[in-house]
């Protein structure tokens, strides 16, 4: 399949399915060669088909985003522009292993869903993830604080207590609340906020 119809498919997917605009609409060629391969009907909506591959497409570029911006700290400005390049070549294994090795992500830096694979449904768990969540911390352990996700409500609370992605921090105790350190600062937070904070093991 060539990569101005996955571009495209990509964009019709978030624009319909998602409700995002998109800049720039899917010309009359394109649109007819994705009617001939079955991706989008008379109307130039997407078939089921057309709805599956896209999802596709999304999931790969969304991982890519993950991978590129949690272990390899690429900037936001590479981040995007190197995802759009990568998710043309992942193979499914690859997309599998990445997903495994990030812990199976809900969702992008941008905080967009990352639609789930085969590998996430499974629950596969043979490979420790490198990236997790706080609260699968014990006391005594280390790690990097990679990025939040959540709501905006508990994503500003988080930021507020001065959690921010980059930071080091050291898990004090779990319970009854996760007490943390950060440089010389003890912050104690509950279960739902810990889940929120996705971490690196040092």
């Amino acid at each position: 399949m060539k990569e101005e119809h996955e571009n495209a498919l990509k964009e019709m997917y978030m624009e319909k399915i998602e409700g995002y605009e998109c800049e720039a609409g899917t010309d009359g060629e394109i649109m007819k060669e994705l009617h001939e391969l079955g991706y989008v009907d008379d109307k130039g909506n997407l078939t089921e088909i057309g709805i599956e591959r896209a999802r596709k497409i999304i999931r790969l570029h969304r991982l890519a985003e993950r991978l590129l911006h949690d272990v390899l700290s690429a900037s936001e400005g590479e981040v995007e522009s190197s995802a759009c390049k990568f998710e043309h070549f992942i193979s499914e294994e690859v997309e599998q292993a990445i997903c495994t090795l990030l812990g199976h992500p809900d969702v992008c830096p941008h905080g967009r869903e990352i639609p789930p694979g085969e590998c996430c449904i499974k629950g596969q768990e043979e490979v420790k993830s490198i990236v997790l969540r706080l609260s699968d911390l014990s006391p005594g352990e280390e790690a990097e604080i990679r990025y939040l996700s959540g709501d905006d409500e508990i994503i500003k609370k988080i930021i507020a207590l001065g959690i921010l992605p980059g930071k080091r921090i050291k898990v004090i105790r779990v319970f009854p609340a996760h007490l943390i350190q950060i440089d010389n600062t003890q912050i104690a937070i509950d279960e739902k906020m810990a889940d929120c904070v996705h971490v690196m093991r040092i």
